[in-house]
């Protein structure tokens, strides 16, 4: 080879300070926007976790109470329809489902008794409330909150042993 062809560049100025700058401001600019799409990914995951956490809450109540209240074969409303007590045959004991703070808690009436117990169902429910038609259609209506999601489910029974 000759030393035409073995040309080698020697270029040793560097890079000017525009240069440098219209880098530094494309990379903070892509910097800033990767930073954004995160941030958004992040939010949209903790709203969905907590989307989620409220409905789980809630379907588990609602799941519990409408099981306990199949059986009912006594039926009362209470606390302008914000509590339900109930009767199970064959146990003489009343039960009620009822909201105490942002805690739903299934107990037996009247508290203190000897076969009493209190057992928290669900926490961070806002409202719960009952309507009981005519025809002894029970409907459940309940809503769960978890940071500031709110789930709200209603569902519907009618207990097998009413009169």
């Amino acid at each position: 080879m000759t030393a035409k062809k073995m040309k080698i560049i020697n270029n040793n100025q560097g890079f000017t300070l525009i240069e440098l700058l219209i880098t530094f401001a494309l990379v903070g600019f892509v910097l800033a926007s990767l930073y954004t799409f995160y941030l958004t990914g992040l939010r949209s995951w903790q709203r969905g976790t907590a989307v989620m956490e409220a409905q789980q809450s809630a379907r588990i109540a609602v799941d519990m109470m409408i099981s306990e209240l199949r059986y009912a074969h006594e039926l009362k409303l209470h606390s302008n329809n914000h509590e339900v007590r109930f009767k199970i045959s064959p146990d003489v004991r009343t039960r009620r489902f009822r909201l105490v703070g942002e805690e739903l808690v299934y107990e037996s009436y009247p508290t203190g008794t000897f076969n009493y117990f209190h057992n928290k169902v669900a926490i961070g429910i806002k409202e719960l409330d009952f309507a009981l038609s005519e025809d002894q259609l029970l409907q459940v209506t309940l809503t769960a909150e978890v940071d500031s999601c709110r789930v709200t489910l209603i569902d519907s029974i009618r207990p097998r042993n009413l009169p």
